[in-house]
Parts: C-alpha cells; sequence; structure tokens
C-alpha cells in the first residue's frame, strides 16, 4: 500500500515488530521465538525484489549442513541413534538406501513428482492474489490436476514410494508446518519435500529475528508509521466505510482511551 502511494499506519499490540516471530533477551542471551526454520528462499527474495531490494541487503544466509538432526522416539530395548540429515542430494540418496534398499532410486521417482508440484503449486497458486476463482481457471492447473495429487493423503502417497516407517514419517513430518496430519493433507504438499531436499535449509546470521528487522526497514523506508502498544479493540464502521479506530480501550484506569485514528 505504502509502495501504492497510500499514507500507511500499523497498530501493533507488542512493543516490537514480527509479531509470533519474537526475541527474548535475558542475562546477555538473544533467543528467537516463534519461526525457527528458513526453507523456500526464493520467496523472500521475491519480496524484497519487490521493493528494489534483495535480501543480502538486510540479512546474510548459510545454508546448513546437515539441513537438521532427527530425534527418534524411545524404541523398545533402546534408543535409535539420532540421524542427521545431509543437505547433499546424492549423501541423503546414500541415506535412503541403507535404511531401505532400492528407496535411493525411489527417491529420484518421488521428487520429480515433487519439483512439479513445486513449480505448478507456487507458480500457479500461492502467489495468485486469490480475488476471484477465475484466477484458477489455468490450463496447466486443469490438464494437471491428477498429476498435482489433489485426491490423495500425503499418507497414502508417501507410503506407495517407501515402506520403512522411518522414512515414511521423514517425509511426513513437513506438513506439521502447515498445522495439519499426512492423512489429513493432500499429496499436492509433497512440494514441501522440494522445498526441504532441494532448496535446503537456511539460517539468517544474527537469528531469524533479522527477517523481521529487514522488513521493518523496508516500510519505514516506503514512509510506513509504527505505533507499538497499541492493541486495537474495535473498527467503526459507517455505511460500509471504516471511518476510525480504536485501540487500547482498556486502560490502566478502564477508561477508553478515545480515537487513535
Amino acid at each position: 500500500m505504502a509502495k501504492a502511494g497510500w499514507h500507511v499506519t500499523v497498530l501493533e499490540k507488542q512493543s516490537t515488530p514480527g509479531g509470533r516471530a519474537r526475541q527474548l533477551k535475558e542475562a546477555g542471551f538473544i533467543f528467537d521465538m516463534g519461526p525457527s526454520w528458513y526453507w523456500m528462499p526464493e520467496v523472500f527474495e521475491r519480496f524484497f525484489n519487490s521493493f528494489g531490494k534483495k535480501v543480502s541487503d538486510y540479512y546474510k544466509l548459510d545454508r546448513l549442513d546437515p539441513s537438521y538432526r532427527v530425534y527418534w522416539p524411545q524404541a523398545p530395548g533402546g534408543k535409535d541413534a539420532p540421524m542427521d540429515i545431509p543437505a547433499d542430494y546424492e549423501a541423503l540418496k546414500k541415506l535412503f538406501e541403507n535404511i531401505e534398499p532400492g528407496s535411493g532410486s525411489m527417491l529420484d521417482s518421488f521428487m520429480k513428482e515433487a519439483v512439479y508440484k513445486y513449480e505448478v503449486g507456487i507458480n500457479k497458486l500461492v502467489h495468485k492474489p486469490g480475488q476471484s476463482y477465475t484466477e484458477f481457471l489455468d490450463w496447466e492447473l486443469v490438464k494437471g490436476v491428477f498429476k498435482l495429487d489433489v485426491f490423495t493423503s500425503m499418507k497414502k502417497h508417501i507410503s506407495k514410494h517407501f515402506k520403512n516407517p522411518k522414512l515414511q514419517q521423514l517425509l511426513e513430518f513437513p506438513v506439521l508446518f502447515l498445522g495439519a496430519l499426512p492423512e489429513n493433507t493432500p499429496a499436492l504438499y509433497s512440494l514441501m519435500n522440494y522445498a526441504d531436499i532441494k532448496l535446503g535449509t537456511w539460517y539468517p546470521h544474527e537469528g531469524m529475528y533479522k527477517i523481521v528487522e529487514g522488513m521493518f526497514s523496508v516500510a519505514e523506508e516506503l514512509g510506513v508509521k509504527f505505533i507499538f502498544n497499541s492493541d486495537v479493540c474495535e473498527i467503526k464502521v459507517e455505511k460500509g466505510k471504516a471511518v476510525e479506530v480504536i485501540a487500547n480501550c482498556q486502560l490502566l484506569t478502564g477508561q477508553p482511551s478515545g480515537p487513535i485514528l
């Protein structure tokens, strides 16, 4: 909105920007709170590019290797050793092969489907503004509806390719970021496996809050005004138009603070 020339004021309930992407500072230490995974770096790049900026203008990224470590639950008779997931694809195939013979080549097949879903899903679905159903009347979407696996669950899709429970769990876990379960999630979301395995897990230097600081800086550079510690409790609407925003209506005195805008 600010880029389009509007005067923009953001009322923020908390004392800092970021919402759930917060920091905890205690005893000289700084901890990230909220988001802890940085996937799909091109999405962040696309955001900053839309304002004539680059990610590197605000923070530095490193791809992690291993991407992450998996701790398996207590097994009868002992505990399985943690498993490091390598960033290198060929090394990951070897890891799969050691767990389940034949699963290395099966991973190639699985990822071939996942990259198609990623390219179509991201470019044809995610980046659409979602203002009308007509946006999705796209021939590539229509002809690829079965390749996108929207009628099969992630659980069934993965079990079709891999029989080992550990490999199944490893490939199912990304859907947890959707707040969903594999059996209730369309197999379209194996596109997240592509984001995980091929695009990698990244770390912003100085922590995840650098992303917030970068986005906050872009907004300020565009003239956006932020008012913190402002808990919005009412938006007054007259004749279908918002005319007033009431913030901090519950002060210590118990009296309304009056309109802030």
